[in-house]
């Protein structure tokens, strides 16, 4: 039996019809530089230590892929892809456990978190310092060449910057994210991290 050229088409219509409405589950649009919403989940652009996979979750309506974050099938993470760029966001509902520390990270390098209780317990050290002061333009500009501090949180697939460690004046201070303030370390803390921080 020949089919002729108008049912051939027809079928690969058909097929292209039904292929495009199964392969994207998810309506999904950026809003702003900081916003993406995926069904009817709000996500906001954070950054963080991570490893996104190939599964792609869907597409934006402005054409942006969404990607799953290794390690994170319920989503609470996702990686926004336009051609070269790529960002992070979180479920605005998502709260870590943070009741849990199980490493470190210094820098950007997801394949040398440290899970040693010491270095953990420095990092942690550093939001209780008891002096803090105003960050100034000078030390902004100083913290920009630090090196961003992640702290991962029980089994979270990201690790959530709290801060950044620098050098300013021959000393050796701390930016904490959550206080938006400067610490200098204590020689004990420099001399623990030290080796993580050059």
């Amino acid at each position: 039996m020949k089919l002729s050229r108008r049912k051939i088409f027809g079928i690969l219509v058909l097929l292209i019809c039904i292929l495009s409405a199964c392969g994207e589950k998810h309506e999904a649009y950026l809003r702003g530089s900081g916003y993406l919403f995926i069904d009817d989940e709000r996500y906001i652009m954070t950054d963080g230590v991570y490893e996104e996979s190939n599964t792609k979750i869907c597409k934006t309506s402005d054409g942006h892929s969404i990607y799953e974050v290794v390690g994170d099938k319920e989503h609470n993470y996702v990686v926004s892809r336009s051609y070269w760029d790529a960002r992070l966001f979180v479920k605005e509902s998502h709260t870590p456990d943070r009741t849990i520390v199980s490493a470190v990270c210094f820098g950007w390098d997801r394949d040398h978190y440290i899970s040693d209780e010491e270095i953990i317990g420095c990092v942690l050290s550093l939001e209780s310092n008891e002096e803090f002061f105003d960050d100034t333009d000078d030390l902004m500009e100083s913290r920009s060449k630090g090196k961003k501090i992640h702290i991962k949180y029980g089994d979270e697939a990201v690790g959530e910057c709290v801060g950044s460690v620098f050098r300013y004046e021959d000393q050796c201070m701390y930016y904490s994210r959550s206080r938006r303030m400067v610490t200098v370390l204590t020689d004990d803390q420099r001399d623990l991290i030290q080796e993580y921080l050059y």
